[in-house]
């Protein structure tokens, strides 16, 4: 590498290009690391506001969702509610501890989500939890 001679007046300066170099490298590296769960943003649902909530259940729950038009859709398809509990058994039966997330809109008739919390005790699923979206300007307690 040449060195450069510098006049008795002029200051040496870092060379700021491949500090840039590193920084957009490391900012693409970690956009493409985190895993943005999709899960979530599926579905534009209006959720219900809640002042605290709990986190949910270790590991990745099974999300339900349930439509103001009262659609239920379990793992991304649209099901009956009827076969919503044979198919909580099922993947209850491959996975002992099963979480389940009910995402259900704000108009959501409350028969409905009656049927779903019942097909979740008919399928052995004890561990349930309800998505909500915090109220902005609540306090937790």
């Amino acid at each position: 590498m040449p060195l450069v001679r510098l006049d008795a007046e002029e200051d040496p300066t870092p060379n700021l290009a491949p500090m840039i170099d590193v920084i957009l490298v490391l900012t693409i590296f970690f956009m493409c690391a985190t895993k943005f769960t999709s899960d979530e943003r599926r579905f534009d649902l209006d959720l219900p506001k809640a002042g605290a909530a709990a986190a949910a259940a270790e590991g990745r729950p099974e999300v339900v969702e349930v439509e103001a038009a009262g659609t239920v859709k379990f793992a991304g398809a649209t099901v009956e509610p009827g076969r919503l509990a044979e198919l909580l058994a099922a993947a209850r039966a491959a996975r002992a501890e099963l979480a389940v997330t009910i995402r259900g809109e704000q108009a959501v008739p409350h028969g409905r989500m009656a049927e779903v919390y019942e097909a979740c005790r008919t399928a052995g699923v004890s561990r349930v939890a309800i998505a909500v979206q915090a109220r902005t300007g609540s306090r937790t307690r």
